[in-house]
């Protein structure tokens, strides 16, 4: 059977999918990745050269940077200026210390910091039952950028590593569909590991990259 586009009043839906969906979709699907496939292979002896400098910023997604902290690598991403290509809404960081990682995935999404953590700790449970191991968590903290951004985040404690899940959800930059102007939102996920005490000694700089995000007005 062909398929069919099936068009509706606002063009939303096309072929018997709501594009409103699809970005959550593919956030899910990258958590799912990364908490299987990149988080246990955190103590991997790979080594990064792209350090990043003072007054270097990078792009997490469209409209929305960081600012990270000198001497760490970018392994994943851009730094804003030094890239031809535009970084769309769909996109992952990642910075390096050692052997502590500063993941960030971006993707549309929209629901609430909560509701977004609730989903990623829903993930990281799912996967940890399947393979009988189980890590400690915090209670739930909000989390505040400098520029008044409120999230939320918990922390966990594993056999091997230990860290903190963040959850922010950004109003993006609004959007021209045909007359019409959408405003959409912008879920972003950090995952910070590493071992105790590297990830101890890098605590003041991960609080401050996290509190350095920004979104563009």
């Amino acid at each position: 059977m062909a398929a069919r586009a099936t068009p509706t009043s606002d063009g939303r839906r096309s072929y018997g999918i709501d594009r409103r969906t699809i970005g959550p979709a593919l956030l899910v699907f990258a958590l799912a990745v990364l908490m299987s496939i990149v988080l246990p292979h955190i103590d991997s002896a790979t080594q990064y050269h792209d350090a990043v400098h003072n007054g270097d910023i990078v792009q997490l997604a469209d409209g929305i940077t960081l600012v990270p902290t000198a001497g760490w690598d970018l392994a994943t991403g851009v730094v804003v200026g030094q890239t031809r290509s535009p970084v769309g809404d769909t996109a992952q960081t990642k910075l390096v210390h050692g052997s502590v990682d500063f993941y960030v995935q971006a993707a549309p999404f929209e629901g609430t910091p909560p509701a977004l953590l609730t989903r990623v700790n829903q993930i990281d449970t799912d996967l940890h039952n399947s393979r009988a191991r189980a890590a400690a968590t915090t209670h739930r903290y909000a989390v505040t950028t400098r520029q008044g951004a409120v999230g939320v985040a918990k922390d966990f404690v594993g056999v091997a590593r230990q860290g903190s899940v963040v959850a922010f959800v950004f109003r993006s930059r609004a959007a021209s569909t045909g007359s019409q102007r959408q405003s959409t939102r912008e879920g972003l996920v950090i995952v910070v590991a590493g071992p105790t005490g590297p990830i101890s000694r890098q605590r003041d700089h991960i609080v401050s990259m996290i509190r350095s995000i920004r979104a563009a007005s």
